[in-house]
């Protein structure tokens, strides 16, 4: 079978969203291809291991391209998505893709990206302007991004959707390295307002969790408990096209200022999704009174949610992306 070839990396500052997208697209290519994950560092490694595919890993001590290209040639006509932040050098892309027969970049801005087959920006908040400097207008045709392009786990598109168990669930990403949890408790804190905190196993600070109180409570992540909540107060990310797939109106919260940028252009395109800016900046007043606004959500909201705009197809259509283009090739 041919071979595709997954580029990323996973540590609790990237956060693990990207590797939950990759790994949606890898189950549903696994029966025809041979899929390998291409990693640095132990936490990559030992976080794919749970799911096992291959793994291939870049030793520290060589040069990240030329591993790359060495490993594309000597497995030619493969498929290779990367997802990764890394910016490449100008010759690395043109060469990556002699050796291959597709190349589809995931959230990647690097020189020359106008060599790969297609550039995925899995969400609808692309700011095209980001562009100019990398890629030409003339190319913009292998840009996928929108509602239709986001991808979700298996686990989001089975959830039983209801709002029966949480008046409101708070997630605030896996691992939560800026320390958002804290910020939403303490701002949450005295105002008698029922909510429900879920943590994720790779939790930075589950040593320091405050102490649940008759509001506010804490508990182990579980897809559920989004699905069936009233509203959801989310840090900025897949978590938020997860709750308006689920149909939640969502708050939402940048745990950095890149992320409240992406916020923001979001909220811009979707009644649905209520933007608070950077974490830092937000105050009691403000996060109490969009509570208490979407605890009545008005007809703009409603009326979007019950569309349906996001089908969850967005991993099938990127499956047939590639299989499209690798019999083609």
């Amino acid at each position: 079978m041919k071979k595709c070839f997954f580029r990323l990396d996973v540590t609790a500052s990237l956060g693990f969203g990207h590797m939950m997208r990759c790994l949606a697209v890898a189950y549903e290519l696994v029966n025809d291809f041979d899929v390998f994950f291409v990693v640095k560092g132990i936490e990559s490694e030992r976080e794919l291991e749970k799911h096992n595919f291959e793994i291939i890993k870049i030793s520290e001590k060589v040069n990240e391209e030329d591993f790359l290209l060495s490993l594309s040639s000597k497995n030619p006509d493969g498929i290779w998505i990367i997802d990764t932040k890394k910016q490449f050098h100008e010759k690395f892309l043109p060469s990556l893709k002699e050796n291959c027969d597709v190349l589809l970049l995931i959230e990647n801005l690097s020189k020359n990206m106008g060599f790969a087959d297609g550039i995925l920006f899995p969400a609808a908040h692309l700011d095209f302007d980001i562009l100019d400097f990398w890629l030409p207008k003339e190319k913009r045709d292998k840009i996928l991004t929108g509602w239709d392009w986001i991808l979700l786990r298996s686990e989001i598109l089975d959830a039983s959707i209801s709002n029966s168990k949480t008046p409101i669930a708070i997630t605030t990403g896996g691992s939560d390295p800026s320390g958002v949890f804290f910020k939403i408790w303490e701002l949450l804190e005295g105002t008698n307002i029922h909510a429900t905190f879920l943590i994720g196993n790779s939790f930075i600070n589950r040593d320091k969790l405050p102490d649940a109180n008759n509001f506010l409570n804490i508990i182990d992540y579980d897809i559920e408990h989004i699905a069936s909540a009233e509203i959801v107060i989310s840090t900025f990310g897949i978590s938020v096209a997860e709750c308006l797939f689920l149909k939640k109106p969502v708050i939402s919260i940048g745990h950095s200022h890149e992320n409240a940028i992406g916020s923001e252009i979001l909220s811009q395109r979707t009644p649905a999704c209520i933007n608070l800016g950077y974490f830092e900046n937000i105050t009691r007043e403000v996060l109490v009174n969009e509570i208490k606004k979407l605890q009545q959500p008005n007809k703009e909201i409603t009326s979007w949610l019950s569309q349906g705009i996001i089908d969850g197809q967005g991993v099938n259509r990127v499956v047939s992306w590639i299989k499209d283009r690798a019999t083609g090739c």
